[in-house]
């Protein structure tokens, strides 16, 4: 695990994380995006679907590493479904 915190957001989608701060600290999502400076886009697919991501400050992250195949058709720009997070997310917690 790492702290996201003086990594460029660009560079975090497609990983796993977990919300350090906020309502949400303890939760895990995968960044699906970023939203400018020092934000990414990041969904569950449960509460926070891939259609109305929640903004959040890199700082505020734990990296625990890539979704795996999800994490390469992130960054090329592509889109993820609520059903794939969940499936990566749910094998990412199985995995630790």
């Amino acid at each position: 695990m790492d702290d996201a915190a003086g990594r460029p957001a660009h560079g975090l989608v497609g990983m796993v994380v977990t919300s350090r701060a906020g309502r949400d600290a303890g939760d895990r999502y995968v960044v699906v995006g970023t939203a400018g400076g020092e934000m990414v886009l990041v969904a569950d697919g449960r509460r926070r679907g891939a259609d109305r991501p929640k903004k959040k400050n890199v700082k505020h992250l734990q990296v625990h590493g890539p979704a795996g195949a999800l994490a390469a058709r992130l960054r090329d720009g592509g889109r993820a479904t609520d059903e794939e997070l969940r499936d990566v997310l749910d094998a990412h917690q199985e995995g630790e």
